[in-house]
C-alpha cells in the first residue's frame, strides 16, 4: 500500500483516486502518522450483474413462499399481510 501526504492527496486527488479504482490502496500521512486508507470497492459488490440480481430475486422468492419459522410459528408472506 503506497503513502500519500494530505498535500499529496490536494494536489493529485482526481490521479489518486484514478490509482485506487485501478486497485490499489493509499494510505494517507498526516504529519508523519497513517491517519486513512483509501481502498477500492470491489466492482461486483458495487454493481451486481442482471444475473446475480435475478437470482438473488429468485432466492428471496423462494422464501417467501416457503415462510419463514419464528420459533414454531410458521407464517408466509400471504399470511403476514393478510387482514382477517
Amino acid at each position: 500500500m503506497r503513502s500519500v501526504s494530505i498535500k499529496e492527496l490536494e494536489e493529485h486527488t482526481a490521479e489518486l483516486v484514478a490509482e485506487v479504482e485501478a486497485g490499489n490502496p493509499l494510505t494517507l500521512i498526516r504529519s508523519g502518522r497513517a491517519v486513512a486508507a483509501v481502498i477500492p470497492i470491489a466492482n461486483t459488490a458495487a454493481h451486481p450483474t442482471e444475473a446475480a440480481r435475478s437470482a438473488a430475486r429468485a432466492r428471496l422468492i423462494a422464501l417467501m413462499e416457503q415462510g419463514i419459522n419464528l420459533g414454531g410459528l410458521r407464517v408466509n408472506r400471504d399470511e403476514l399481510y393478510s387482514r382477517d
